[in-house]
This record gives structure tokens, C-alpha cells and sequence, in this order.
């Protein structure tokens, strides 16, 4: 712990993105392609790993390295949240 502020998760998640940003491209490209196909071989797993049932910091650290193993045009886009309106059935 730092003696200025606590070290939380936006500093650990900041550490992180330094250090696979400043790592060999073509280590970063193989983790991208890593990501892509986790994303493709178990859809499910991976959207719940990003999405928003996930734990905060698993979200975070799995946006973390994807933003920075690739240009960001790259990274996976993240799944669309709708709020819709459901009639009610029954007398409930």
C-alpha cells in the first residue's frame, strides 16, 4: 500500500495496461488472437467474462488487456444492454 493513497483497482488495471502495451507486438497480437478465439469457442463464457454479471474487476481486467494487446478499432465490442418493457402476465 502506498503511503500518498490506497492502491485500488483502477491503479492495478492501469499497471497492467502499461505493462502488456509495452510488451513485444507480435506476444500481444498472439494474446488478441487468444481473446478472438476464446470469444468464438465459448461465446457464452466470454460474454459473461465482459459483461456486466461479471465481477467488476474481471470486467475490467479482461477490457484492460484487450484494449491494450490491439489498436483500439480492434477490440471486441462489447455486448449491448436493453432495457425493455414487459407486459404482465396474469393477475400478478
Amino acid at each position: 500500500m502506498s503511503d500518498e493513497h490506497p492502491i485500488g483497482m483502477y491503479e492495478f488495471l492501469e499497471a497492467l495496461e502499461n505493462v502488456l502495451s509495452a510488451a513485444d507486438p507480435d506476444r500481444r497480437r498472439a494474446l488478441a488472437e487468444t481473446i478472438d478465439s476464446y470469444s468464438q469457442d465459448s461465446p457464452d463464457e466470454f460474454s459473461w467474462a465482459v459483461g456486466v454479471q461479471s465481477p467488476t474487476l474481471l470486467n475490467h481486467v479482461m477490457n484492460t488487456i484487450d484494449v491494450a494487446c490491439r489498436p483500439e478499432s480492434q477490440s471486441k465490442p462489447k455486448p449491448v444492454i436493453r432495457l425493455v418493457d414487459r407486459k404482465r402476465e396474469g393477475n400478478a
